[in-house]
């Protein structure tokens, strides 16, 4: 029979069989791999890990602020690119003779020249000019062109063209002059 183990020997039989395997390169190797690992991610890592998760919270913080550099100078490279067009204090009054000097370049007749109150428009004010313009088709078409072409920001907003009405005598309405004709526009121009 053999006898009951008791709790110093198997303690003794556990640690005389763990130094028996230690003695094998390859588990020693594996058991001081772990030991250095466990050492690693307990005095290291672990210490470390909060200043990690505040780096890489800093880290994308810093990212962001450098994509909305990158577009900003973006934005003020276009902004340069047309701020030349841009009058700086001009109101509805100086827009009015600018658009009225451009209209007297050509052979047409001014008949309404109106600026309703200015609009904003983001940073920049827009003046709204209401025009009203008698001529051939082809001298309102030369009008427009000098609008699109114009070194300022101006845009037609609404642009009407109808024949006008000549008047008979006696008569309130008379048969339309085809070769004459009135045009309807809003312009929007952009300021400073």
């Amino acid at each position: 029979m053999i006898p009951p183990e008791t709790g110093e020997r198997r303690a003794g039989g556990l640690k005389a069989n763990l130094i028996e395997r230690l003695h094998d390169p390859l588990q020693l190797r594996i058991l001081l791999i772990g030991l250095v690992l466990a050492a690693g991610y307990g005095g290291i890592y672990m210490p470390l890990a909060a200043q990690i998760a505040e780096t890489t919270a800093k880290l994308g913080r810093e990212r962001k602020r450098a994509e909305l550099a990158r577009s900003l100078e973006q934005l003020q490279a276009q902004y340069r690119s047309f701020a030349k067009r841009l009058p700086r204090q001009a109101d509805g009054k100086e827009w009015m003779q600018y658009v009225y000097e451009g209209i007297r370049k050509f052979p047409l007749k001014p008949c309404r020249l109106d600026c309703p109150p200015p609009k904003r428009l983001g940073p920049y004010q827009t003046v709204v000019l209401e025009i009203q313009l008698e001529g051939s088709l082809f001298d309102l078409d030369q009008f427009l062109r000098w609008l699109e072409s114009n070194p300022r920001l101006i845009r037609v907003d609404e642009i009407s063209i109808a024949p006008v009405k000549t008047k008979q005598q006696g008569k309130g309405k008379g048969e339309p002059d085809l070769d004459n004709m009135a045009m309807k526009l809003t312009v929007l121009g952009l300021a400073g």
